[in-house]
């Protein structure tokens, strides 16, 4: 699916006319017209486009086939902040000498 299909489709399931969605994203409704029709937007309006329909980018562009990546569990959670944490840990060249 395009990127141009997957808009058409989740601003009908919506019930949105291309104004609104416009409106939501801060641009004419014309510029929206052309993105559901051939364009493709810019990074920052799919982000947006990807923010108010609540899916990923990637699902938003045809490039998964998931609606929203998977959720981490807290044991995950847990050692990706542990991994974070010794990465951002001074290291020994980093420690003042005393």
């Amino acid at each position: 699916m395009t990127i141009a299909e997957s808009l058409k489709r989740f601003r009908r399931e919506f019930n949105l006319k291309q104004k609104d969605v416009a409106d939501t994203l801060g641009i004419k409704q014309p510029t929206y017209q052309v993105y559901e029709a051939k364009s493709i937007p810019s990074a920052a309006i799919i982000i947006k486009l990807a923010n108010a329909y609540d899916v990923s980018a990637d699902y938003l562009l045809g490039r998964s086939d998931e609606p929203r990546p998977p959720k981490f569990d807290a044991k995950t959670l847990d050692l990706i902040r542990a991994m974070q944490a010794f990465q951002n840990a001074p290291t020994a060249a980093q420690v003042p000498a005393q």
